[in-house]
């Protein structure tokens, strides 16, 4: 048998193994015989940057797991030092905070701050800070949200992706889609006040084809509500601006994993939202299945708004979630991500159904008193793309538009005077009797409420 030269010389010399290895790190040239483990991190990720032999060596996390164990070798073995790595298949993913880089005795960290050379290794990584308290949203299947990319969705609205344990992320939407161009609404032309409301009643029903509550809730889950970030397909929770993946036509198929909200329950699954409430039609069609006033909720956020008003919440109210959703002072608050269509929303029902056997006098005084909140929120929020977009699928499948999506300037044309209903108060005694009876029991648990 053929031996090498460094088996030889072991062979020959009756030396301690100890003595051959300081011999054999003595031969090699200074700058391989020191590993400087840095305290950079990929911002996102947590992945840390292992420096030595030259040049930057990153440490790649595993599939599935944004955060991972990653084992380096040095090979001690002339003529050059080189790292290798245990192949992924053969690590065991460990959780948030447990990163450990196997390094020689004679490796040396340098920590960020000035801390001193004798620091303790491994170094340990951390949790993104992202300011929010809740836990986790998913564990992805095929995908991989770890901040290599901006996470997307077709209409360009932003997320963020928040590792939470092993392999599990939290998505949450961080910005809106870009502001949608506005689009011409024919027979609005040089039309202002009554008028203009009048043309609206006419336009916002032209095609309305009536659909049963069902199809409409399978509708919203299934395509009109429907994303896709990043390749992977779901459904955002409008008071919440949590993701979560699933193809589905059933809202108890889009449960919160944990309190992704933080707002102190988990919820099973999300409900349909009616901006109008049901209770002040009777739950009657085509009203109930009207998709551009129907919104996708988690249970829990649905239930505390019930069918109060909408409103700004001042001082300390009952129930916040980490998006902004609000509740107090006999109103509720909805997040700014989703005032806008909010408001559209509202302005829309009333202007298709303002002449409806239905209109009653409690609709009046629930109507007037949140008039120039709207507005004002339609003006402050214009329409994005998200929006757009579904205007249009709502139009294939219920053949109408809601044309204060279009051109969300209409709504100011009409003004406030215009928009108020009959002679009912905007304020006063019916108005605050209306919002404190407001609330619904927070146990309801139907996604097809």
């Amino acid at each position: 048998m053929c031996k090498s030269p460094a088996s030889g010389i072991l062979g020959g010399m009756k030396r301690p193994l100890a003595g051959t290895l300081a011999a054999l790190l003595l031969a090699l040239p200074l700058s391989a015989q020191n590993v400087r483990v840095t305290g950079a991190f990929v911002p996102t990720t947590g992945v840390p940057v292992v420096t030595g032999f030259n040049s930057p060596v990153s440490i790649s996390p595993l599939a599935m797991s944004p955060l991972s164990a990653a084992t380096l070798v040095p090979l001690l073995a002339p003529p050059a030092l080189s790292p290798t790595f245990v192949p992924a298949s053969a690590i065991t993913p460990v959780p948030v905070g447990a990163l450990a880089v196997a390094l020689p005795s004679a490796a040396k960290a340098s920590l960020p701050g000035g801390a001193p050379e004798s620091a303790k290794t491994p170094v340990q990584a951390a949790t993104p800070v992202d300011g929010w308290a809740s836990r986790f949203n998913f564990q992805p299947s095929g995908q991989v949200f770890d901040g290599s990319r901006a996470l997307k969705d077709q209409t360009g609205a932003t997320f963020q992706a928040v590792p939470k344990g092993r392999g599990a992320v939290r998505v949450h939407l961080v910005e809106r889609a870009p502001i949608a161009a506005p689009k011409a609404v024919p027979g609005t032309e040089g039309l202002t006040g009554k008028a203009l409301l009048d043309a609206l009643n006419q336009i916002s029903g032209r095609g309305h084809k009536e659909r049963s509550y069902s199809e409409a809730s399978d509708y919203m889950f299934s395509k009109a509500d429907h994303v896709i970030i990043n390749g992977v397909s779901g459904v955002v929770d409008a008071y919440s601006g949590i993701f979560v993946p699933g193809t589905s036509k059933e809202g108890a198929d889009y449960p919160e994993r944990g309190d992704s909200n933080g707002d102190g329950h988990s919820d099973t699954g999300m409900n349909v939202e009616h901006t109008w409430p049901q209770s002040l039609f009777n739950k009657a069609l085509p009203m109930r299945s009207d998709l551009h006033h129907l919104m996708a909720t988690f249970m829990h956020p649905n239930s505390v708004r019930g069918h109060m008003p909408f409103g700004i919440v001042t001082g300390r109210g009952d129930y916040e979630n980490k998006a902004g959703a609000k509740r107090g002072n006999g109103v509720f608050e909805p997040p700014d991500a989703v005032k806008g269509r909010v408001a559209r929303g509202m302005l829309y029902f009333y202007s298709r159904y303002k002449d409806s056997r239905m209109f009653g006098r409690t609709s009046v005084v629930f109507w007037n008193q949140q008039i120039e909140l709207f507005l004002d929120w339609n003006r402050r929020f214009p329409p994005d793309a998200f929006e757009a977009r579904r205007n249009d699928l709502v139009e294939q499948w219920q053949g109408n538009r809601n044309p204060f999506i279009d051109d969300y300037k209409l709504a100011d044309r009409v003004g406030a005077d215009a928009f108020r209903a009959g002679n009912g108060p905007s304020r006063g005694a019916d108005a605050a009797s209306f919002r404190s009876s407001g609330r619904r029991s927070s146990g309801r648990r139907s996604t097809r409420r």
